[in-house]
């Protein structure tokens, strides 16, 4: 029997993707780095699931590459306060495998 992570949306040819948005601070000079952790979605976590990161140069990068990926009317700049948080924040999306490949994942 075949997962639900692995299932594609025939419509549309998606998949959906946990996305994990955080940022890391440098003590030193204040900057931050900000990165998504992508894997596919599971009802339960599994040690086994397979996950990709992508680091950004910054913010700009972040904005420029997430926000084409997010429904209508999202923005995340709306949430940047909660990525630089220490939980950091999570969207569930419906992405091809062209757009997940923008976030980092590979297969």
């Amino acid at each position: 029997m075949s997962q639900p992570s692995h299932k594609l949306d025939p419509a549309t040819d998606r998949r959906r993707y946990l996305i994990h948005l955080t940022c890391t601070c440098a003590a030193d000079d204040d900057s931050r780095r900000y990165v998504v952790r992508i894997q596919p979605w599971t009802s339960r976590l599994r040690a086994t699931t397979q996950r990709h990161e992508r680091f950004f140069r910054d913010e700009y990068e972040l904005v420029e590459i997430v926000n084409p990926l997010l429904p209508s009317g999202s923005d995340v700049r709306d949430v940047i306060g909660h990525i630089e948080c220490n939980d950091g924040f999570f969207y569930l999306l419906h992405l091809t495998a062209e757009q997940a490949k923008r976030l980092g994942w590979h297969t």
